[in-house]
């Protein structure tokens, strides 16, 4: 895909050239309706900067980028047309907003390939150690998944803390059979990025979720999950890194079915225990699960 092109090239590119990947990456819905000429007036580039920038990314010229950028957005557009709400009534901002919100669900699995995924999922299965690290709005999905991960299939899996200081003493004895889960929302200033840098100079597999290939963290990880992000308001949206993050262990979920089937039992033992003690009715597994 374009986007991971980008990616592998981003570090290496000039400062215009830069310009055209994040626009690429971050708008490339809109790119899709422009040509060279028009991108390069827009972002006050030379045309000729453009050429040489898809040419960078292995591409004839900017017109075969331009093609893969259009299916990709075809790709993503087999969803039904957004029904138009009046945004002044509080009920018409809620619905745009979800919509916002499905249409990112919907968008999410035009970014992620199907070895990328095996890849995630066969390392965390095989990790020594996980280590998960996020900050601002990413860290409560972020800590969603570790919970479920350690408490649920018992995989050894623990938050590392976004602060510098703190990351480096609880990462203070990793190594390359560990792996280190960035989860970030963040565009530019990200804590979690640097930390995934710190993992990889000891030699440990990183793994990014991200809002784009061009992140700090995406720019930072092996392996690289794009969460689209984009709201009504402009603050990015979590529901797809949420999603994405539950998935993820719902897959691992399949392959920890006799600790799952444990979890399950003990968990409706001691809940009828506790009832039992207060005199209320036993529950029925189901009922039980229901309560998590």
């Amino acid at each position: 895909m374009f986007q991971e092109k980008i990616a592998q090239q981003y570090a290496r590119l000039g400062r215009n050239q830069k310009k055209i990947a994040d626009f690429l990456t971050l708008r490339y819905r809109e790119a899709a309706f422009i040509n060279a000429l028009s991108l390069s007036q827009l972002l006050e580039v030379d045309p000729a900067t453009v050429t040489r920038f898809a040419q960078r990314l292995g591409y004839a010229g900017y017109p075969e980028l331009l093609h893969e950028i259009q299916e990709a957005v075809k790709r993503e557009l087999g969803v039904a047309p957004e029904p138009s709400w009046d945004v002044t009534d509080e009920s018409g901002m809620f619905f745009r907003a979800l919509a916002h919100e499905r249409e990112n669900l919907e968008r999410a699995p035009a970014h992620i390939r199907g070895e990328t995924i095996a890849a995630v999922l066969s390392s965390l299965r095989s990790a020594e150690n996980i280590y998960v690290v996020a900050h601002g709005l990413a860290r409560g999905a972020a800590h969603t998944f570790v919970t479920c991960l350690h408490d649920l299939i018992d995989m050894p899996v623990r938050m590392v803390p976004a602060d510098e200081m703190d990351a480096a003493v609880a990462l203070s004895r990793v190594s390359a059979h560990d792996i280190v889960v960035g989860v970030s929302l963040a565009a530019t200033l990200d804590k979690t990025a640097d930390i995934l840098r710190l993992a990889r100079s000891r030699g440990a597999k990183t793994i990014g979720l991200a809002t784009s290939h061009t992140s700090p963290t995406a720019s930072n990880a092996d392996l690289v999950l794009v969460c689209p992000a984009e709201s009504a308001h402009g603050m990015p949206s979590a529901s797809v890194l949420s999603a994405i993050l539950s998935a993820l262990f719902q897959a691992l979920a399949m392959k920890h079915a006799a600790t799952m089937e444990d979890v399950k039992e003990g968990l409706l033992t001691n809940m009828n225990l506790i009832l039992s003690e207060r005199g209320d009715r036993r529950m029925q597994e189901s009922e039980v699960l229901r309560q998590l």
